[in-house]
């Protein structure tokens, strides 16, 4: 499907663009849940069943079977071919496209690839050093904080070893070039120009995923008083430290599911909530928000709590987020922890239940802002009252609902003692930025496709689900097992992707496969919320059920091979075709007849 334009391309447009607010540019959409819904563009309804979930990024009509990404959204609503939705959705997300020019080989990895490829070996490198003799001193500070072996696994933390060149040799001997481990910025130029060192030195190392669960970069603490305390990774390829929020991968289905995104602001913090059972937690890392972090988060929620230790670095940082917040439309609670804490620190000493109520009655939006704002100015004289007044003015022209903006200024001209009239006329100088829309077009009718089996459509459903699946099906199954060249086709991609070690999903499917059908297929299963009550049982009968079928094929194939050999009078062929086909209908006999459970149970 994408032709010219490399995967990771692909991806990031993907990744920048919010698919509801796309849609939305189009047909009016409502929330329900964790999705949106609409009455459908590509045919005639009068009760919504178009639904958009942006988690996934994928839209799906239960009336029509039209479905995808926001690529097929376009195309489809636009009446275009993929280069030129690629081309749109690029304009509006600010990537830059790659010129066309001559192709490597067919299959070659780009670039970007091997980059993330020497990520990940970065990251098997650090682990080993943590779990070795040398990892000795790490492995007591991490359980003097509390951090416990299985978080250590989980977020994948390692050890930067004390040599200038531990990494480099590694990355050499894995195979990487010297002009490709330049680009991961994992390594430092030496200052006479003869080669290379490593970044990250003698430091406890924190792993930075994207939200695909791709490591994408490194942060590396000290474990003295030696400075900088924290160092990151340079920006690269493939790491803009301001489209990341760290932790999202491990956090956004709980975020989903809980409607609502804790943002804390260390390492160490995000992983001192998650081991205690709170789970929907992303660090913004002590820097302030910016608008492409917001709108990534935007597809998981709406809502926002936001935990910062009470000192005024971190206030000042809680601050200056708050109005890009309030300009993507999000909800914003502020949790202010006693002096001297933070999230870790609280949590350790009052545990999960101390800190779920703190969540559970968050500052106002408003209060906060005026709190934090008198701290700065003072609460009494002319002059104080009109720099709050302007700031605060500057966040409720932020606010999109007018009641909620009105309730604002009434309170803000009671807290300050100023005629609120006086504040209504300084609030209209204050102009909202608005976002481009796309232009209507026409449209076009989606055509409809053959279901493949159920059992193959429960067994992709739960690969694209649960990427750990992929290795226990790909044990049992061999991609030509599958019944029909459309189910064989995804499955050969997934076991490919997952070779490559690129988490599986929806859009990385789109992306890979040009077939028929694909996008309609997928964001079927991914906005359906089939929920099997037994997954790993539900594996197990779905990949003996195909197996059954397969040999109840290879039968039916004996039977005409058998009397063709009788007809031949071909003795010899006759008695091996005989003796094949006793063995499968012993195994047959074995096979069990029907899945326990069917979709959506």
């Amino acid at each position: 499907m994408g032709g010219f334009i490399p995967e990771n391309i692909l991806d990031e447009i993907l990744d920048k663009c919010d698919i509801a607010e796309v849609i939305s540019s189009y047909i009016p959409l409502k929330r329900a849940g964790r999705n949106y819904k609409a009455l459908c563009p590509f045919h005639h309804e009068k009760t919504p069943s178009f639904i958009v979930n942006p988690e996934k990024g994928i839209f799906h009509c239960f009336g029509c079977n039209a479905g995808g990404n926001a690529f097929s959204f376009i195309m489809k609503y636009e009446r275009i071919e993929f280069p030129e939705a690629v081309k749109m959705l690029a304009k509006k997300t600010g990537v830059v496209l790659p010129e066309r020019g001559p192709r490597g080989p067919a299959g070659a990895p780009s670039v970007t690839d091997d980059i993330y490829r020497a990520h990940e070996a970065a990251a098997s490198y650090f682990g080993g050093v943590l779990a070795s003799p040398a990892g000795g001193r790490a492995r007591e500070y991490l359980a003097k904080r509390g951090i416990k072996d299985e978080t250590v696994k989980e977020f994948r933390l390692g050890l930067a070893a004390a040599s200038w060149d531990g990494l480099l040799a590694r990355l050499r001997s894995a195979g990487f070039k010297a002009e490709l481990i330049a680009k991961t910025g994992l390594v430092i130029p030496r200052s006479d120009r003869s080669g290379h060192y490593d970044r990250f030195r003698n430091r406890l190392i924190f792993p930075i995923f994207n939200h695909r669960g791709r490591i994408i970069a490194f942060a590396g603490r000290v474990l003295d008083d030696s400075t900088p305390k924290y160092m990151n990774s340079p920006e690269t390829q493939i790491y803009n430290k301001g489209r990341t929020l760290f932790g999202l991968n491990f956090s956004k289905r709980e975020i989903g599911d809980k409607d609502a995104a804790v943002i804390v602001e260390g390492y160490t913090d995000l992983m001192a909530l998650s081991q205690n059972g709170i789970r929907n937690v992303i660090a913004s890392c002590g820097t302030a928000l910016t608008q492409d972090q917001i709108r990534l988060l935007r597809r998981y929620t709406r809502n926002v709590i936001m935990v910062y230790d009470s000192d005024q670095a971190g206030e000042m940082a809680t601050l200056r987020g708050l109005d890009l917040l309030l300009a993507e439309d999000m909800r914003v609670g502020i949790v202010r922890l006693p002096a001297g804490l933070d999230p870790d620190d609280f949590i350790r000493r009052h545990g999960a239940e101390g800190f779920n109520e703190l969540l559970a009655r968050p500052a106002g939006l408003l209060e906060y802002k005026l709190d934090l704002l008198r701290s700065v100015h003072g609460s009494k004289g002319a002059e104080a009252k009109t720099s709050i007044a302007g700031e605060m003015l500057r966040t409720i022209a932020k606010v999109n609902n007018a009641v909620l903006k009105s309730e604002y200024l009434k309170r803000l001209a009671e807290s300050l003692d100023v005629d609120e009239e006086g504040l209504r006329i300084e609030l209209a100088k204050f102009k909202k930025e608005r976002t481009p829309e796309y232009a209507s077009a026409g449209l076009l009718r989606a055509g409809d496709n053959a279901a493949p089996p159920e059992a193959e459509k429960i067994l992709i459903s739960l690969m694209m689900e649960d990427n750990g699946f992929i290795i226990s099906v790909r044990q049992k199954l061999a991609p030509r097992e599958f019944g029909s060249e459309f189910t064989r086709s995804i499955v050969e991609s997934i076991y490919k992707i997952n070779d490559e070690s690129r988490p599986v999903d929806c859009s990385a499917l789109m992306n890979r496969l040009n077939i028929d059908g694909l996008d309609n297929f997928l964001s079927e299963m991914a906005v359906a919320n089939s929920v099997l009550t037994d997954k790993r049982k539900n594996l197990e009968d779905c990949v003996l059920w195909i197996k059954r079928e397969n040999l109840k094929r290879d039968l039916s194939e004996l039977r005409g091979r058998i009397k063709s050999a009788q007809l031949a009078r071909d003795n010899g062929r006759l008695k091996d075709l005989v003796t094949r086909y006793g063995t499968l209908v012993k195994q047959l006999s074995g096979a069990p007849g029907h899945l326990t459970q069917g979709p959506g149970q």
